[in-house]
C-alpha cells in the first residue's frame, strides 16, 4: 500500500503559501487533520529549497524545527516523523532529540550524511537534485546507482532504510520532469522504495499556466500516473485528496 508523506514547513518562503506554518496552535491542528485525513508520517522542512530561495542558515533552520519538533512531538509522540533537511548535524539533532524517523535530504547527501544515517539507522530519502546535462533518465539512474554504493559503504542498509526520490523539480525542466516521470518505473530495477514529490509542482502550473493555489487537480493527475509507474510514497500538501487517489488506484488492482 502506498504510503503518504504530508508536508509542513516552519518556513516564512515555502513555495506555495498554503504550506507555511508559523505558529503553534496552527502547526499542531495541520499536523492533526492530516494524521484524520490518512497521513502515514509529516515531512517538517525549516529550510526552503525552492528555486531562488536565499537559503536560511543552520541556526535559522534549526530555530524553525525547534519549536515546530516540539509541538509535534508533545501532541503526537507516536506519529512517524521525517526532517526536509540536507544538513548532517541538523539530521543529527533532530534524531537524537525528537525521535525522528526519516531524513528527507533534498541534495543526495554526502559522507557526513551517510555516517549519520548509518548510526542512527533511521530511513533515508536519497533525492536526486543534479542539474541535468543530457539524459534525464539515464544520469538518474547512474546517480543513484553512485550514492547507493556510497551509503553501503558507510554502513547504511541500503535495502531496508533507503527510498528513492527522483526530484522533481530541482535541476530539471518542465519537459525533463515529464520525461523522468514517464520512465520512473524504471527505477524499480534498484529494488527499493520510491518516492514521488509532485505536489503543486511548477511542472504542473508552468504547463498549464495555472497557479500553485490552481494545481491541486494537477497533482492527483501527477500522482496518479507515478502510482502506475510504481510510486510507494506520496508526498503530499493535500493529503485527503492523495488518499482517495491511492484508494482508486488500488481498487483497479483489488476489483479487476
Amino acid at each position: 500500500m502506498t504510503q503518504i508523506l504530508g508536508i509542513v514547513n516552519v518556513t516564512p518562503d515555502s513555495f506555495w503559501s498554503g504550506s507555511r506554518v508559523q505558529d503553534r496552535q496552527t502547526l499542531v491542528e495541520r499536523v492533526r487533520t492530516m494524521i484524520r485525513q490518512g497521513a502515514d508520517a509529516i515531512d517538517v522542512g525549516g529550510c526552503s529549497t525552492r528555486p531562488n530561495a536565499i537559503q536560511a542558515t543552520g541556526e535559522q533552520e534549526m530555530e524553525r524545527l525547534e519549536w515546530g519538533l516540539d509541538a509535534i512531538r508533545e501532541e503526537f509522540p507516536d506519529i512517524m516523523l521525517s526532517v526536509d533537511t540536507y544538513r548532517p548535524r541538523i539530521a543529527e539533532r533532530c534524531i537524537r532529540e525528537w525521535n525522528v524517523n526519516m531524513i528527507n535530504d533534498v541534495y543526495g547527501g554526502n559522507a557526513d550524511m551517510y555516517q549519520v544515517v548509518a548510526e542512527a539507522g533511521v530511513q533515508y530519502v536519497l533525492m536526486w537534485a543534479e542539474q541535468v546535462k543530457n539524459n534525464p533518465v539515464e544520469e538518474m539512474k547512474l546517480f543513484f546507482a553512485d550514492r547507493l554504493i556510497q551509503l553501503e559503504n558507510a554502513g547504511v542498509n541500503v535495502t531496508e532504510k533507503v527510498i528513492l526520490d527522483p526530484g522533481y523539480g530541482f535541476g530539471k525542466t518542465v519537459e525533463q520532469n515529464y520525461t523522468i516521470l514517464a520512465h520512473q518505473d524504471e527505477l524499480l530495477a534498484f529494488g527499493l522504495p520510491v518516492l514521488s514529490g509532485l505536489s503543486r509542482k511548477s511542472m504542473a502550473w508552468k504547463l498549464l499556466g495555472i497557479t500553485p493555489d490552481e494545481a491541486l487537480p494537477a497533482t492527483v493527475a501527477m500522482n496518479t500516473v507515478a502510482l502506475m509507474k510504481g510510486a510507494d510514497w506520496l508526498r503530499v500538501h493535500d493529503v485527503s485528496e492523495a488518499v482517495h487517489t491511492v484508494k482508486i488506484f488500488q481498487a483497479l488492482s483489488d476489483y479487476k
